[in-house]
């Protein structure tokens, strides 16, 4: 694989190429690297790549002639494979990605700098914009050379052994588990036993839970992408609860209550139990929690958002409160959320405080879909005082997008336990991040 790696600091980038794994990769074969300096394509008497942007603004732009010609030049006449800016504004880089791109003959990588690159350029010479992450750098080279970096060490000969690319962290879609060598104790800090052994089976075992483990507490989203089976989904319960919680379930319906109760049951892994006093959970929404206060109770969860009155009671009371309709913590909550905005406009039955969260803080609205229904009394009887102008207007016309889910209590069941384990009241600020973590978390 040939990489043509374009800059204004060639320097940089030719000190890194030469060390290291991509040092011997390059030297032995395996893959092809050319450094192309930008300035020399400059017309400009002083070779100059930038200038002020037109319509004003801070900072300086990459003009459009030498980086048009440089990449020209990187093309050659039978150019075969992907033209990359490195761009704050790309998709973000991943190891599927990488992936993708292991698989072309060649690529360009031209690294911006200054305050970006004349988009005339971008729409006639670049492929694909991309970003390596969720900050700001100052020029493009850094992000380049992980982009080089990631996709070498797919192709064959770059590493020593084929598996090493494989059984890494995100490779298989889970972090990589805990790694060992000599000597078997240092400082106290012994190798685990199953490691000395010699049974492969129970090695392989001990690694693939561990990097469920790892990848549990320190990225619970890759789960939701990864290939899980049986075992690995039992584990992941396993771990995730340890201690017991006493809780009342009510309900003027006995089945409602059962089925609710054997769903808390599974969740907690057997941990729940049905005999409390202090942790109440009402399944129906149009009751009193007066006098489960006066009986003592200590936390109290609403299927929906509690009143002025409710939280005043519980206040004098010195209990906790909290309430949210079970569909904001459904595990299919964040399949309606993209990156840039909400897909949905209504959730049927979703309570105002969180509905008024997304309406103002995550947008641009997207269109109308062809799935879109009409609820206008109901949109407008629920959401009059608290929703935004800009939601407002697309009910004007009697149309929303409505959401029935049909497991929508499990996520709501989870948010329960961990109000009444934790007693942190979630908050319609944190309604998307406890969606997440209720998704990454609960959907095994």
């Amino acid at each position: 694989m040939t990489f043509k790696l374009l800059t204004i600091f060639p320097d940089m980038m030719s000190a890194v190429l030469g060390e290291s794994i991509l040092g011997r990769a390059i030297k032995s074969g395996a893959i092809r690297a050319e450094v192309i300096d930008i300035r020399p394509f400059s017309q400009c008497k002083h070779k100059n790549t930038d200038d002020a942007p037109y319509g004003g603004g801070a900072g300086m732009l990459m003009t459009a002639q030498p980086a048009a010609d440089a990449i020209r030049f990187a093309m050659g006449e039978n150019f075969s494979g992907k033209r990359i800016y490195l761009s704050p504004k790309g998709k973000r880089f991943d190891q599927k990605t990488a992936e993708r791109l292991a698989r072309e003959k060649e690529l360009i990588l031209f690294s911006g700098h200054y305050e970006g690159l004349d988009q005339r350029v971008i729409d006639r010479y670049i492929d694909e914009e991309i970003s390596v992450g969720d900050y700001v750098l100052t020029g493009g080279e850094l992000g380049a050379l992980i982009v080089m970096d990631a996709v070498s060490r797919l192709q064959s000969g770059v590493l020593g052994s084929d598996e090493s690319s494989v059984d890494e962290s995100f490779s298989c879609g889970l972090l990589e588990y805990p790694q060992y060598t000599r000597p078997r104790e240092f400082e106290g800090l012994r190798v685990p036993e199953v490691l000395l052994g010699g049974d492969q089976a129970e090695i392989d075992l001990w690694r693939r839970r561990e990097a469920l483990r790892l990848t549990l507490e320190r990225r619970p989203e890759m789960l939701l992408s990864a290939a899980l089976d049986g075992k690995d989904r039992a584990y992941l319960r396993s771990i995730k609860r340890g201690k017991s919680v006493s809780l009342r379930v009510l309900s003027r319906d006995a089945d409602r209550q059962s089925r609710a109760e054997a769903a808390l049951y599974e969740i907690s892994r057997g941990l729940v139990r049905f005999d409390g006093s202090e942790n109440v959970l009402f399944l129906d929404g149009d009751i009193e929690i007066g006098q489960a206060l006066k009986e003592g109770a200590k936390r109290v969860v609403l299927p929906r958002v509690p009143t002025e009155n409710e939280e005043a009671a519980a206040r004098d009371a010195g209990a906790l409160i909290w309430g949210c309709t079970p569909c904001a913590f459904d595990p299919r909550f964040m399949e309606l959320i993209g990156d840039d905005g909400i897909r949905l406009v209504l959730f049927s039955g979703m309570g105002r405080e969180c509905f008024s969260y997304l309406a103002s803080r995550i947008l641009p609205v997207r269109k109308i879909t062809e799935k879109a229904v009409c609820y206008p009394k109901s949109a407008r009887a629920m959401f009059k005082d608290g929703i935004s102008p800009r939601i407002e207007a697309l009910f004007r016309d009697g149309t929303s997008l409505s959401f029935a889910p049909s497991n929508e209590t499990r996520g709501f069941y989870s948010a329960a336990l961990d109000f009444i384990e934790t007693g942190a009241v979630p908050t319609a600020e944190s309604a998307v991040e406890t969606a997440k973590r209720i998704l990454c978390e609960y959907a095994f």
